[in-house]
């Protein structure tokens, strides 16, 4: 019994030298034996495969409340807030803010939104009226195109002929007045004439008969003076202002045509952009009043409150417990919070590549908490564990039960794990080293003969842990191998 116990001393030894990079000689012989240099013997006895890792505790349910604050981001007061680490019941209020500025931007857009109600009515019957009335006004600027080119037209071919000729027999009936009215004048001289006395009668048809020849001249000048006018000025003049408005008649149609179908397109556009600031004024009310209901957050459930939320094993409290003081200012939507149950419930752990060929389903192991030090939790790997890596590590959680009438463990109290993946009281061991892996990937060992070379010796290796490797087939208690190849 004493050599079996020293003989598991130095393969503790050995493993340990291995696993921290020592090489170390062959062991030292017993009593009476010797052994060639760099060989060990196979031996027989406890081999256990471990495996420890630090995780974290979390619980088995955790509600987070928070909301995203859609449109508000002014900070608001906070009037009440729930401790953390405290106890609340379902409805409980988890944070309170002072919603007057809320309550002032919700009043704004409500007036706009009744503001802007109006105008799209405006808007629409205007749309309307300019839809009924733009093919009369397109009628009307085809009208007033045709007046103006019929006006210009007939002018040029009648009106004006007319007006020359009028101007013209106008002189001419003035002159003729005159010459009658002179004619006339010297006839009754003459016939006054030849008698001694002229009757005061008389006398008067003279006077008014000069008088017809002074109108006939006066007349005759203003006839000359008016067909002049006609002539070089009027007729010039009216001839260009018809041309002109002929001209703009047609570019009016032009524009009108042009123009009206934009203009109603416009209209269009004006209560569809209405409609669109309508529609986004609904949304921001809509909005504001959602961000109006995360000014108090209330607890889902009962449970304990701590301030942040669980990522990837690690609590986000210090950036929520740096704002979370009352009269402090935040945005709705900025704080969160969770809702635990009691108990830690499950372990996090975070493991390394390496050890993912040792978790298996049902694996099961202790915790030992880094603040309770004497405290055990045990520990049993949760169905569905896939390993998927994520920084270089894969997340293992693993149903956790404390003792009654332990220390109590919450949510965030770290611990470090050991699992037992295998234990054997008696089974079959050489240092790590004296395995060799093949290019086809079996395994071999070299076992020293009595004469001649060591045998090169299929093996078939189990697991391996602190420096030594189990061997499942190919070798026996009493063999010696070389930890180097020859």
């Amino acid at each position: 019994m004493r050599a079996w116990w020293k003989r598991m001393a130095w393969a503790t030894c050995a493993a340990w030298a291995t696993a921290q990079g020592i090489a170390i000689g062959e062991e030292p012989a017993k009593a009476g034996e010797t052994g060639p240099a760099g060989t060990v013997a196979v031996e027989r006895g406890p081999f256990e495969v471990v495996f420890e890792v630090k995780g974290t505790f979390e619980p088995v349910r955790s509600t987070v409340v928070d909301g995203r604050a859609e449109t508000f981001t002014q900070p608001l007061a906070i009037v009440k807030v729930a401790a953390h680490g405290g106890r609340v019941g379902a409805g409980d209020v988890l944070l309170e803010l002072d919603p007057d500025r809320i309550d002032r931007a919700i009043a704004d857009v409500e007036i706009d939104l009744a503001a802007g109600a109006k105008a799209l009515d405006i808007a629409r019957r205007e749309l309307a009226a300019a839809e009924a009335t733009t093919p009369l006004d397109l009628a009307e600027a085809e009208r007033q195109n045709r007046i103006a080119a019929e006006d210009r037209a007939r002018f040029t071919t009648v009106g004006r002929g007319i007006a020359e000729g009028a101007a013209t027999f106008g002189v001419m009936a003035a002159e003729q007045r005159l010459r009658s009215a002179k004619e006339e004048l010297v006839q009754l001289e003459r016939m006054y004439k030849d008698k001694d006395l002229t009757e005061e009668t008389e006398e008067m048809i003279l006077d008014r008969t000069r008088f017809d020849v002074a109108a006939a001249e006066q007349f005759l000048r203003q006839s000359k003076a008016a067909a002049e006018e006609t002539l070089t000025l009027d007729l010039p003049r009216r001839a260009t202002e018809l041309e002109q408005a002929a001209t703009r008649a047609a570019i009016s149609l032009e524009k009108t045509r042009a123009t009206l179908p934009l203009q109603l397109e416009q209209k269009r556009l004006g209560v569809a952009k209405l409609e669109h600031e309508r529609a986004q004024a609904t949304r921001k009310l809509a909005d504001l009043k959602h961000d109006r209901g995360l000014a108090t957050l209330k607890a889902p459930r009962a449970g304990i409150v701590y301030h942040g939320r669980l990522q990837d094993g690690a609590w986000t409290t210090a950036a929520v417990a740096a704002k979370a003081v009352v009269g402090q200012a935040v945005p709705p939507g900025e704080l969160t919070f969770s809702v635990l149950d009691d108990g830690p419930g499950r372990f996090r752990a975070k493991l390394d590549e390496k050890d993912l060929h040792l978790v298996v389903a049902g694996l099961k192991g202790v915790v030992t908490p880094t603040g309770y030090p004497d405290a055990r939790v045990t520990l049993a790997l949760e169905p569905g564990f896939v390993p998927v890596p994520k920084d270089g590590r894969y997340d293992a959680t693993f149903a956790a039960t404390a003792p009654a009438g332990g220390p109590a463990i919450g949510a965030g109290m770290t611990g470090t794990a050991r699992f037992v993946v295998r234990s054997r009281p008696d089974a079959i061991t050489v240092p790590e080293a004296a395995v060799f892996r093949e290019g086809d990937g079996t395994s071999v060992v070299y076992v020293v003969r009595e004469a001649g070379a060591p045998e090169k010796r299929r093996v078939q290796p189990g697991l391996t842990s602190g420096g030594r490797t189990e061997v499942v087939e190919g070798l026996a208690v009493g063999d010696r191998v070389r930890t180097t190849k020859p």
